[in-house]
């Protein structure tokens, strides 16, 4: 292979290379403008759609006070969903969300209300019941419905691993909807 041909194969095998370098770096700050529209983003362990629907969550959960945490601090099972969120943020998400699917079975319980009984344990016959009667706000139920589809892409999509901020923040947004269902069960 003599020079000329060389030079022509380099430049044949890095030509397209080059030219998505230089359109990436001449488009810098439209594609900065445009991230934060982004709705999913996988890179490796990174979940940007999960960490995008928390603070859209948290800014609409800011709004409500119902929906922020509760302010008697640390109780024995928030205190370990935060030792678990250090170990296994998805882990954490799960525990927190089986948190709010026991204390809605508690509201009707104790509210004596009429599930069928084939749909006792199903988490969206149940919430159907409390919002039929108006045990909770349309604020609460859209949070219910946004944590569980959360929950639902922790438990089933694969490889999912979200930063242990989403996960501390999910914790705190369940924690509030949790004493949401708490007031209503008294």
């Amino acid at each position: 292979m003599d020079i000329l041909t060389f030079i022509t194969k380099l430049i044949e095998f890095t030509a397209w290379p080059i030219a998505a370098v230089a359109l990436v770096a001449m488009l810098r700050m439209e594609i900065k403008l445009l991230l934060p529209h982004v709705k999913k983003l996988k890179a490796g362990p990174v979940e940007a759609e999960f960490e995008r629907e928390i603070k859209e969550l948290e800014a609409t959960a800011k709004a409500q006070p119902q929906l922020l945490p509760p302010p008697e601090g640390l109780t024995p099972e928030r205190q370990m969903l935060l030792q678990l969120v250090q170990v296994n943020p998805r882990s954490a998400v799960l525990e927190a969300w089986r948190g709010i699917e026991e204390a809605t079975i508690r509201v009707v319980q104790n509210k004596a209300l009429y599930v069928p009984e084939r749909e006792a344990h199903s988490p969206l016959a149940v919430i159907r019941v409390l919002h039929k009667e108006n045990i909770l706000s349309t604020e609460e139920i859209s949070l219910y419905h946004d944590l569980r589809t959360l929950r639902n892409q922790a438990a089933h999509a694969q490889d999912f691993s979200p930063t242990t901020d989403a996960a501390l923040s999910y914790i705190e947004l369940a924690s509030g909807l949790r004493r949401a269902l708490e007031v209503a069960t008294k």
